[in-house]
């Protein structure tokens, strides 16, 4: 499958928000204003990939922050269209990711995935992240999410 990676458009939001709702079920994916909220944080940075096909093929929102004096990298999403996984694809979104966050400084990248959700897991560990701690309720109040941190 061929794809290109750009940065998000405004115009994107639509398409952006449709795609997390099909990747995530209700309560997990984010809502409309909190994916217009990730996307306008003047720290973050959407990555989209237009593939074969109609629409965005997936897309990874990403931002820095500030934790005890060093600049830290948060990856708050990595989607993928259900028929462009396993295809490399989610592979070169956190690759570029990870140098857009060592390029603005981060010295490590955070992210929380849910305790139920064992492929992502899975992928986040073979790219190096290990799991940190567990925040009780995190998504819906109900499930937990694993707390994952790796080095950059």
């Amino acid at each position: 499958m061929e794809w290109r990676l750009r940065a998000a458009r405004p115009d994107d939001l639509e398409a952006l928000y449709t795609l997390d709702q099909a990747c995530f079920a209700p309560g997990i994916a984010w809502s409309k204003a909190e994916m217009l909220y990730f996307l306008r944080h003047a720290n973050n940075f959407a990555l989209v990939a237009d593939g074969e096909g109609p629409g965005i093929t997936g897309f990874a929102i990403a931002g820095t922050h500030r934790r005890r004096g060093a600049t830290l990298g948060r990856l708050i999403t990595i989607d993928i269209r259900a028929d462009a996984r396993r295809k490399g694809l989610g592979n070169a979104l956190m690759a570029a990711v990870v140098e857009r966050l060592r390029t603005a400084g981060a010295t490590a990248m955070v992210l929380e995935v849910a305790v139920d959700n064992a492929s992502a897991q899975a992928f986040y560990e073979r790219h190096g992240f290990a799991r940190t701690g567990r925040i009780p309720g995190y998504y819906m109040g109900k499930i937990d999410a694993l707390a994952m941190e790796k080095a950059l």
